[in-house]
């Protein structure tokens, strides 16, 4: 009888590949001993409010030793995916400003930043300073390319988190992302990660002005190779530091402009359209040799889109509060749009090197001394609510306690693993 058993379960190891404790499971978040996420923000963009105490003061939603990291100009090839690992072994989450050009260029790699349950924003389409360029024409062109180009490529919802190159912005700009309800984000540490230096001293230079200010907003780029190395030390010390990470989520997702979801179709490239993916295992198939990880079974052949983000585990679906449901993304229309020549590849990403000495300010501009010296800070007008609300972990001190009565319920329990299968077929015939 013995035998039998042994031999029943030593078939279905081999038949299901792995064991009971398989590598995914190890590699679900949060795990002990990580830096993981303290707290998770919801944030309504109605109006386009502006975060980053670099030029706007009106929403500060940090704590003391509360950190947001956002990256810019991304995806990119081998840097982007470096730094998507040093984030998953911590169990970190991090918001991508990702730019339209490079999104269509690695729509793998941008998904892959979805999947794992980072959030994604944009960036423009190519990286022009908005506050150069002739006309306004031309700037709405450059936020509405990358906008739609970005979700195109994501293939699902993205977040309506806007940040500006150069960190400067326009009158005109910000008016226009406030009827769109985009949210504008600056922000409070600049890591000028673009300079050359090697991973260690950009590490040094963010923690000084990290443990100077106590909190912030970090802004890196993920398409330097010395930011790749360097974001493991980053977590390594910020979590000796004891700092905690926030994730910036969106109340809703953005929308897309119908006619420049058109005239970003032909730099798509032949991506197929959102939900229209065939997955790989039902084109190609292994008929000599051993089958790779990629053909196995994946969720879109279950009817899920790509580039969505993984279902909760059990204990996340348990504890976190459900996702109020995402609207419908409009249908597109056949009246394509003009498409401008696209720039060069996107440079620096620092107002500190490329700004112009005074910025132009979005509703009204005040003096703050620095070193003894007046700067220019744009400011946007406060809302008599705040538009940050924490969805998970300790609730900033300023945020009301209500509740909403009409917050979803939780959502039923995901499907059990294949391991979970295992390990429950293992113990009805072994025991504990």
């Amino acid at each position: 009888m013995v035998i039998h058993r042994v031999g029943l379960a030593i078939i279905l190891t081999a038949l299901l590949g792995h064991g009971p404790a398989s590598a995914a499971d190890e590699a679900a978040c949060p795990r002990p001993g990580t830096l993981g996420v303290s707290r998770t923000v919801e944030i309504d963009t109605t109006g386009g409010p502006g975060f980053g105490m670099e030029h706007y003061k009106a929403y500060d939603f940090l704590q003391d030793k509360e950190v947001v990291l956002t990256f810019d100009d991304g995806p990119q090839k081998y840097t982007t995916e470096a730094v998507l690992k040093a984030l998953n072994d911590e169990c970190v989450k991090a918001t991508f400003f990702s730019i339209g050009k490079m999104a269509l260029g690695y729509p793998e790699i941008i998904r892959e930043v979805a999947k794992a349950g980072h959030t994604v924003g944009t960036h423009t389409w190519s990286h022009k300073a908005l506050a150069k360029l002739k006309t306004f024409d031309a700037g709405k062109d450059e936020i509405e390319r990358g906008v739609s180009a970005v979700h195109r490529a994501v293939g699902g919802p993205i977040a309506p988190f806007f940040r500006f190159p150069t960190l400067v912005d326009t009158q005109e700009a910000v008016a226009y992302l406030g009827k769109r309800n985009i949210a504008i984000f600056s922000t409070d540490i600049d890591s000028v990660d673009y300079k050359p230096q090697t991973a260690d001293h950009l590490v040094k230079s963010l923690m000084q002005k990290l443990d100077k200010r106590g909190k912030g907003i970090l802004l890196m780029h993920d398409i330097h190779k010395t930011t790749a190395k360097a974001v493991p030390m980053l977590l390594a010390q910020l979590k000796a530091k004891g700092y905690k990470i926030v994730h910036m989520t969106a109340k809703s997702p953005v929308t897309t402009v119908a006619e420049y979801d058109q005239a970003i179709e032909k730099e798509a490239k032949g991506l197929p359209q959102v939900g229209a993916e065939k997955p790989l295992s039902s084109i190609v198939k292994t008929v000599g040799g051993t089958p790779p990880p990629s053909e196995a079974p994946s969720s879109s052949e279950n009817g899920e889109p790509e580039g969505l983000p993984a279902p909760p585990s059990p204990e996340a679906a348990s504890s976190a509060p459900a996702a109020a449901p995402l609207p419908a993304f409009p249908a597109t229309p056949p009246a394509p749009q003009s498409v401008p020549e696209a720039a060069p590849a996107p440079g620096k990403q620092s107002s500190a090197e490329s700004a112009p000495q005074e910025v132009k300010s979005p509703v009204a501009t005040v003096s703050e001394t620095v070193d003894g010296a007046a700067k220019p800070v744009s400011v946007v007008a406060a809302a008599e609510t705040s538009p940050v609300k924490t969805v998970s972990g300790t609730a900033h001190i300023d945020e009301p306690k209500k509740v909403d009565a009409l917050e979803p319920a939780h959502p039923g329990e995901p499907p059990k693993s294949i391991s979970e299968k295992l390990k429950e077929t293992w113990q009805f015939w072994f025991g504990e």
